[in-house]
C-alpha cells in the first residue's frame, strides 16, 4: 500500500495515518525468543554430554539422550498439529535431526567397546566411554537409533527443504551410517573422513544449484548433512594424531581454502587469504607424504618432481600470484629433471621428455615463457641424451653415418631453398607470439 493517498484534487496528495509498528515488533520479539530458546537446548545439551551423565551407567546415558531427542520431536509435532505454526515445527525437527548424529555415535562406542575388548582404545573421559553394555541392549539401541535416523530425517528434512529430501537423506544416512562402524584406529578413520568429506562438496555443489537452498532452511539443512563429518572429526582428535590423519585434514583445508572459497564469499581478502592457507596446507600435506615415505633429508626426484606438479596445480585454482607459482614450478622441474640427468638417475630420459612436453603445453595454454622455454629445455635434454647412441653408431661406422648425414644435409637445403618464405613468415609469426607473452 502506499504511503500517500490519492485525492479529489489530481495535485494533492495527503500522507496516509502512520502504521502501527507492532506487528513488526512482535515479529522481532518472536525471532529473539526462538534464537533464545535455540541456544538453550544446544548449550544445555552440551552442558549433559560433557559434564550430566559421567557418572550414569552407559546404558542409560544413551537412553537419556535418546529422550531428549524425541522430546524435541514432539515439540514439533506439538508446533505442527496442535498450534497449527510450521516455523516452530521446522525449528523443533531440525534440532532432533541434530542430535540424531549424537546418538549414532553414542551405538557405535558401544559396539565399539564390545567387539574389541580389551583392545578397544578407551578414551581418558569417562562421559565418552560405553563399556559393559549388554549385547541385546546393543542391538535394541541400534535398532531405535536407525528407525530414527530414517523417521527424524525424513520428517525435518522434508520440513526444511521438500525439493531435496533425496540429496539430503542420502547424506545423512551415508555420515550417520559411517559414524556407526566401530573402528578408530589412524588410518581408517581418516580415510572415511576424507570420503565422507568428497560425498559431501559433491552434494553441496548439487545443492547449491537450487534457489531454496539458500535461504534460511536450505542452509540449516546443509549443516544439519554436514554434522557426522563434524563428529568423526572431532573424534578423531580425541585419539593420538597420525600421519593419514594430518594428511587428510591438510589436503580437506586445501580444498576449501583454494577451490571451495569463491563459492562463499567474493570478498578478495577473504579469498586472498583462505587461498593462501590453503597452498600452505597443500604443501604441508607433500611435505608429510615426502618425509613418511623417504624419511628426512633423504628426498629423490620423484618425490621432488611432484611438488613441481603441485604447484601448477594450485595455480589453475588461486587467484593471486598463480604466474609465481608456474615459475616456480617450471624452474623446480626443470632443475630436477637436469640433476636427474647428470646423476644417471633410472628413466631419466623418459621423464625428462615426458617433462618438457607437459611444461612446453603449459606454456602455450598459460602463454608464458618461464615454462615454455624451460619445457624445451628439459626435452632438448633428453634428445641429447639419445645422441649418445647415434655417436656411437658413427663410431662404428664412420663412413656410413657420414653419407646418411650428408644425404640429410642436402634434402634440408632443398627443403628450405623450396619453403624459405613460408618457413621466415612462420619464425616471424612465432616470435611475435612470444614477445606478446608475459
Amino acid at each position: 500500500m502506499s504511503a500517500y493517498k490519492f485525492d479529489s484534487q489530481p495535485t494533492a496528495w495527503q500522507p496516509d495515518a502512520p502504521k502501527d509498528a507492532s506487528p513488526s515488533t512482535a515479529r522481532q520479539i518472536i525471532r529473539y525468543l526462538r534464537w533464545a530458546g535455540t541456544v538453550l537446548i544446544v548449550i544445555s545439551a552440551i552442558g549433559f554430554m560433557l559434564q550430566g551423565h559421567a557418572d550414569l551407567l552407559p546404558a542409560y546415558r544413551y537412553w537419556l539422550g535418546l529422550a531428549f531427542t524425541l522430546l524435541l520431536c514432539l515439540g514439533g509435532l506439538i508446533c505442527a498439529y496442535g498450534l497449527k505454526e510450521t516455523t516452530g515445527a521446522r525449528l523443533f525437527f531440525a534440532l532432533g535431526v541434530a542430535f540424531l548424529p549424537v546418538q549414532a555415535s553414542q551405538v557405535s562406542a558401544m559396539i565399539y567397546n564390545f567387539s574389541q575388548g580389551d583392545l578397544a582404545l578407551q578414551l581418558p573421559y569417562r562421559w565418552l566411554q560405553f563399556s559393559q553394555v549388554k549385547p541385546s541392549l546393543i542391538a535394541v539401541d541400534f535398532a531405535i537409533t536407525a528407525v530414527l535416523l530414517v523417521l527424524v530425517s525424513y520428517t525435518g528434512f522434508a520440513m526444511l527443504a521438500r525439493r531435496q529430501v533425496k540429496t539430503l537423506m542420502a547424506a545423512m544416512l551415508l555420515g550417520n551410517g559411517l559414524l556407526l562402524l566401530p573402528v578408530r584406529d589412524g588410518f581408517w578413520i581418516p580415510l572415511l573422513i576424507a570420503c565422507l568429506f568428497f560425498v559431501l562438496r559433491a552434494s553441496e555443489q548439487r545443492l547449491r544449484q537450487d534457489s531454496a537452498m539458500h535461504l534460511f532452511e536450505g542452509l540449516a539443512a546443509r549443516v544439519l548433512i554436514s554434522l557426522p563429518l563434524l563428529i568423526l572429526l572431532g573424534r578423531s582428535v580425541l585419539h593420538p594424531v597420525s600421519i593419514t590423519l594430518v594428511v587428510a585434514l591438510t589436503s580437506m583445508i586445501a580444498v576449501i581454502g583454494v577451490i571451495d572459497i569463491k563459492r562463499y564469499t567474493h570478498s578478495a581478502l577473504a579469498i586472498y587469504l583462505g587461498q593462501s592457507l590453503g597452498s600452505i596446507a597443500a604443501l604441508v600435506a607433500w611435505l608429510i607424504v615426502a618425509d613418511s615415505v623417504s624419511g628426512v633429508g633423504r628426498w629423490h626426484y620423484g618425490l621432488l618432481l611432484p611438488l613441481s606438479l603441485l604447484l601448477f596445480i594450485l595455480s589453475a585454482y588461486i587467484d593471486y600470484y598463480a604466474t609465481n607459482y608456474r615459475f616456480l614450478g617450471s624452474i623446480l622441474a626443470l632443475g630436477l629433471v637436469a640433476g636427474a640427468l647428470l646423476d644417471g638417475q633410472s628413466f631419466a630420459p623418459l621423464l625428462a621428455l615426458a617433462t618438457g612436453i607437459a611444461l612446453s603445453l603449459a606454456g602455450l595454454r598459460c602463454r608464458e615463457r618461464t615454462p615454455f622455454f624451460a619445457g624445451h629445455l628439459c626435452f632438448l635434454s633428453g634428445i641429447l641424451f639419445y645422441c649418445r647412441y647415434a655417436i656411437d653408431a658413427y663410431n662404428h661406422a664412420p663412413w656410413l653415418s657420414s653419407i646418411g648425414l650428408g644425404l640429410v644435409v642436402l634434402l634440408a637445403a632443398s627443403y628450405l631453398e623450396k619453403r624459405q618464405q613460408v618457413i621466415l613468415s612462420k619464425v616471424d609469426a612465432y616470435l611475435n607470439e612470444l614477445r606478446s607473452w608475459g
